[in-house]
């Protein structure tokens, strides 16, 4: 089914991406919490089979299966490729240091989108997405000053984490392209499915049977993974990935909040001097859109 239209709803697309970032915030929170226990591969297989059976009963319910069909095989695979290459280092660095540190070093994968955006896609970046960019780079660079450390940390675990970090940014190129042309229900569809089938092919490596607790937590990760993905590939429907790049930095906000919650992880300092920065980075990019917005309003009315 194609969408011939894109609509440009900017303040549609920015509420729908904070609240993709809570649940893959919470998602995250649960793969750290089964740590080594389950393997990486069968985590993301549980995650994918989750999602395909809930994508595929809501696409039954809402505007039938024949959503799912697509011509578009090679934008689905090259963003389904390096979406599931994303997941699976990041789901890796989560069992190797922090969840902050791992949040913090995700940071970089907006400044990525928002320079291939404007290389390959030719988005214009105007200076209040310029200003709100520095200013959460800033407050990133603060963050992660005390996080990380080669020396006593865990270098592997840093170069996985970068290595998601750029594989994501790819995923969102490769999604900004195609998602005026299918469905979010279709996009999303297809990077679970196959990084369901990727993660099958660990299965030689070992995978262990989830007791009681754990299969609960596999569960909910399942589900907030689901949702926040998809909520995330409609927000990159409504606006432009140079607009919805920077609001990845208020996923700070939940790591800390879920780190200090669930792993004792107390924030340090740079948190309380970087987070401000943070925020003021998205609030200036949803006041800015929200502007615009009323400004088009008021013009197609008069």
């Amino acid at each position: 089914m194609a969408i011939q239209m894109r609509p440009h709803r900017p303040v549609r697309g920015v509420l729908l991406k904070l609240a993709s970032v809570v649940l893959l915030s919470s998602m995250a929170a649960c793969v750290k919490y089964l740590g080594r226990d389950i393997p990486v591969g069968e985590t993301i297989f549980l995650r994918g089979l989750i999602a395909v059976l809930a994508l595929a009963l809501i696409a039954r319910q809402t505007l039938g299966l024949q959503v799912l069909k697509t011509d578009n095989w090679p934008r689905h695979a090259l963003r389904s490729l390096s979406g599931t290459l994303s997941m699976f280092c990041l789901f890796a660095a989560l069992t190797m240091i922090p969840l902050a540190d791992v949040t913090t070093i995700a940071f970089t994968s907006p400044m990525f989108v928002t320079l291939l955006a404007m290389v390959f896609l030719g988005e214009r970046i105007h200076v209040f997405r310029w200003a709100a960019l520095a200013i959460g780079v800033a407050g990133v660079l603060i963050m992660v000053s005390p996080h990380l450390s080669f020396n006593n940390g865990n270098p592997m675990g840093v170069g996985v984490a970068l290595a998601a970090a750029v594989f994501s940014a790819l995923a969102m190129i490769f999604l900004r392209s195609m998602s005026g042309a299918e469905h979010p229900l279709t996009i999303t569809f297809y990077l679970m499915l196959a990084s369901m089938i990727c993660a099958l092919l660990t299965l030689p490596w070992g995978w262990v049977m989830p007791n009681r607790e754990q299969a609960l937590v596999l569960f909910l990760m399942g589900i907030f993974g689901v949702a926040g993905q998809l909520l995330m590939t409609y927000s990159y429907r409504y606006a432009e990935a140079s607009t919805i790049a920077p609001l990845d930095y208020s996923a700070m906000i939940m790591s800390v909040a879920l780190g200090y919650w669930l792993f004792d992880e107390r924030p340090t300092w740079s948190i309380w001097w970087g987070a401000p920065l943070v925020v003021t980075s998205g609030l200036i990019i949803f006041w800015r859109e929200y502007r615009l917005h009323l400004q088009r309003e008021q013009i197609r009315t008069t």
